[in-house]
């Protein structure tokens, strides 16, 4: 019987989607399509707007081979999927090839930013394209719910919009969500209306998975308040403005059963943000009467979750920050991640770590964030 060895909290679906199948016939012109040019590349257009893959399809390839021309094509010369970008039982037998067991997929690398462009034009449509791309979602981990573990996307129109698809996403039986923008849908907190989505993502069960930030970092029209309250001065990533902004509006007070995993984070800084937004509170509390529950610190430990690819430092500085933090992610088929070699790579960073250890990160924090059974016997590869 198989279980879970090693699962993969961080990969991409980076698949040609054929959008205009998927949207109303009324928004068919205005749904992103895939373009191949005479050079062999692949870009995404929309209405006039263009997209490439930014040379982020590495999929194993050799680096003496990935380059502009190899890096932008979801296919092989012969017109075969690469690796990362074919059918679902594609992707089991790629896990199986790599080492893992399953992996939590996120959007691909044109994803929301490009579809973002859509919005202002034509709302409706930009609906129907975030949609099309959940359905999409949800018939591809179908195969293997237990291997393939979508998060679907949150759409960037407000937060009833936000909240339909997300009760539409759990109707179609996948459990994870990403947000890409606050739940009101723009790059600030409005906690009015955002409490409304926190409150409906308890209710429905989601998981609430942000693949590194959604607020937009240091665009933040309460910055100086904000560094001196929680968690982040502008030596931290910009997740930390995300988390401190949840802790300054008192979202985690309200909501104390909220939790959020931010995906391809690292984990090798957070040791010194734990220290230092503990510092950086208790030196400017006063000053700017700002009272907390609790110290900032114990607000991340309490909430949020973080993945590392390659990071040599994570499992040294765990006995900082704690294992109950930590996830792993391959990043498959990005140009950062471990495809193929994953196995060897984790037993080089995990390789003066107990079982205990290893397992907790690679396993046990995988399953209770998602809701996964540790224990259970998964779904053969075709």
């Amino acid at each position: 019987m198989r279980t879970y060895e090693v699962i993969s909290a961080d990969g991409h679906l980076e698949v040609p989607i054929d959008f205009a199948a998927r949207v109303p016939q009324r928004f068919k012109d205005l749904a992103p399509r895939l373009i191949r040019k005479p050079d062999g590349t692949e870009t995404w257009f929309m209405d006039g707007f263009e997209r490439d893959n930014v040379g982020n399809l590495h999929c194993g390839m050799h680096y003496d081979q990935w380059t502009p021309a190899t890096a932008q094509t979801y296919h092989n010369p012969d017109g075969s999927p690469r690796p990362g970008t074919g059918s679902p039982v594609q992707r089991l037998r790629e896990q199986d090839h790599d080492g893992i067991d399953a992996e939590v997929l996120f959007y691909p690398v044109y994803g929301p930013a490009f579809m973002r462009n859509m919005r202002a034009r034509n709302v409706d449509a930009y609906r129907a394209i975030i949609r099309a791309y959940n359905d999409f979602l949800a018939e591809y981990c179908s195969l293997a719910p237990d291997r393939l573990i979508g998060c679907a996307l949150v759409p960037e129109s407000g937060v009833e919009d936000a909240i339909a698809e997300v009760e539409r996403i759990r109707r179609l039986g996948l459990i994870a969500i990403s947000l890409t923008a606050w739940p009101n849908g723009t790059h600030a907190p409005k906690p009015d209306e955002d409490d409304r989505f926190w409150a409906a993502v308890l209710d429905l069960d989601a998981r609430l998975a942000v693949h590194q930030t959604f607020g937009m970092g240091l665009n933040s029209p309460d910055r100086v308040a904000l560094e001196a309250a929680v968690s982040a001065s502008n030596k931290q990533p910009p997740w930390s403005y995300d988390i401190g902004r949840l802790i300054l509006y008192g979202t985690f007070d309200r909501f104390t059963n909220l939790k959020i995993y931010f995906a391809e984070t690292g984990a090798g800084w957070l040791a010194h943000t734990l220290c230092f937004a503990d510092e950086y509170y208790l030196r400017w509390f006063k000053y700017f009467d700002l009272k907390l529950r609790k110290l900032p610190s114990q607000y991340w430990r309490d909430h949020c979750r973080f993945s590392f690819i390659i990071d040599r430092l994570a499992m040294p500085l765990a006995r900082f920050t704690g294992l109950d933090l930590l996830m792993w992610g391959s990043d498959f088929p990005h140009s950062v991640g471990t495809y193929p070699d994953s196995r060897e790579m984790l037993d080089d960073m995990f390789e003066e770590v107990s079982a205990q250890a290893r397992r907790a990160v690679l396993v046990d924090n995988v399953c209770e964030f998602f809701g996964l059974d540790p224990d259970r016997s998964l779904t053969p590869t075709p």
